[in-house]
């Protein structure tokens, strides 16, 4: 069983890399696309993520359900030890204001909070909070990634 410090680090991990650019939906931040629609969406970590569907909801499941497996195989965490884990997208009721690529705009913070609990009852959790504007392709740069 790993250490506390270990699961920790997947945890916030997971955060960085999933709430970041690089979780994209053809090639525009994924997160533009949910936030308008979704209050709070639960995602099941220990999920199969071959989840079917092109549609932004079925690509932020799949997209968490690898990050979490690609954040505890770096660790060298086997996913046996873990009971259960949860990613949950919340956007806060509050307006906000902030940049996408240097234009001003209106959005919402999201929180991002990873959980998870051992297969011996320990329990972890971590969030980040992350400035989401609405999808607008005229202030969003598209991903050379995608062709």
């Amino acid at each position: 069983m790993p250490t506390n410090r270990v699961m920790q680090s997947v945890l916030q991990n997971l955060l960085g890399t999933y709430g970041s650019r690089y979780s994209d939906f053809g090639g525009y931040w994924l997160f533009g696309f949910l936030i308008a629609e979704v209050d709070e969406l639960r995602i099941d970590l220990l999920a199969s993520s071959d989840i079917a569907g092109a549609e932004p909801l079925s690509v932020a499941r799949r997209l968490a359900a690898q990050r979490f497996r690609e954040q505890l195989s770096k660790a060298r965490f086997n996913v046996s030890a873990v009971r259960s884990s949860m990613l949950v997208l919340r956007r806060l009721s509050a307006p906000a204001r902030g940049f996408v690529n240097g234009h001003a705009s209106s959005g919402y913070m999201l929180r991002l909070t990873a959980s998870a609990t051992m297969t011996n009852g320990k329990s972890y959790e971590r969030a980040r909070d992350v400035f989401v504007a609405p999808h607008d392709s005229a202030k969003e740069l598209r991903s050379a990634r995608v062709a």
